[in-house]
């Protein structure tokens, strides 16, 4: 946005500034009797070359401004996505077992997320560039995860019979936008009774997509604690609240 009004500002500058030069050089050819450089007293063959310089200023700089115009509207946004969990730091998801997980947790065996509050995250995309992001698209696959429910306002993308929902995707589609240093919230999402499938192994990955830009790939390491652990997870996460 700033660049936008930047770019509306040099425009009015440049024009009145032409438009100010132009009269010049053709009122002294006109009344101020200045020759340009032509070695000639004829007026009307000096005021004429006075309205083609004149000319010449304004293409030239309707052509520089109309360059200006494009580099604004055709660069490339810069995208990023954070997924936060309620109780959990923004891409960095950290769960605890369900109940009666605990025992399988201390032993290395599958857990499944507890379903309530902790489970529930917004998603957020950031444009943090001056250009718009155009036809943007998110992607979220559950790696080491199974069991995923229907999220409403995702498409659901693969499905495995012995593991359930593994990916799902989200579409701005043609007419729609990020802007500019500016963001967009996305449906929510819900990882309750998500159960891990390969301990210690388990993250959400999640890619981004726009016209023009190359996908990005984020991989958000996911955490299931036992009780025990969440605790401890839990004071560490209220110093950080307080040292930021």
């Amino acid at each position: 946005m700033k660049l936008l009004r930047n770019h509306r500002l040099l425009t009015t500058v440049m024009t009145l500034a032409t438009v100010a030069v132009g009269t010049v050089i053709v009122l002294g050819a006109t009344l101020g009797g200045w020759k340009l450089g032509l070695h000639t007293d004829d007026r009307a063959i000096i005021v004429k070359t006075a309205l083609v310089i004149d000319t010449c200023i304004l293409t030239a700089v309707a052509a520089f401004l109309a360059l200006l115009a494009y580099r604004a509207a055709t660069g490339l946004p810069s995208l990023d996505v954070a997924i936060t969990f309620n109780f959990s730091f923004p891409n960095e998801p950290v769960f605890v077992a369900a109940s009666g997980d605990d025992d399988e947790a201390s032993s290395g065996e599958q857990r499944r997320i507890a379903n309530f509050k902790q489970s529930l995250a917004t998603v957020t995309l950031t444009n943090s560039s001056t250009y718009a992001a155009k036809n943007p698209g998110v992607r979220i696959e559950l790696e080491g995860l199974g069991g995923l429910g229907e999220q409403q306002g995702w498409e659901q993308i693969v499905f495995v019979t012995t593991v359930g929902l593994t990916q799902i995707q989200w579409d701005g589609g043609t007419d729609s936008i990020v802007h500019g240093q500016w963001s967009r919230t996305l449906p929510s999402l819900d990882l309750g009774d998500v159960q891990e499938l390969l301990p210690g192994a388990t993250a959400l990955v999640v890619t981004i997509v726009a016209d023009g830009i190359t996908p990005i790939v984020k991989r958000l390491p996911v955490r299931i604690l036992s009780s025990d652990e969440y605790s401890v997870y839990t004071e560490d996460r209220a110093r950080r609240f307080t040292l930021t």
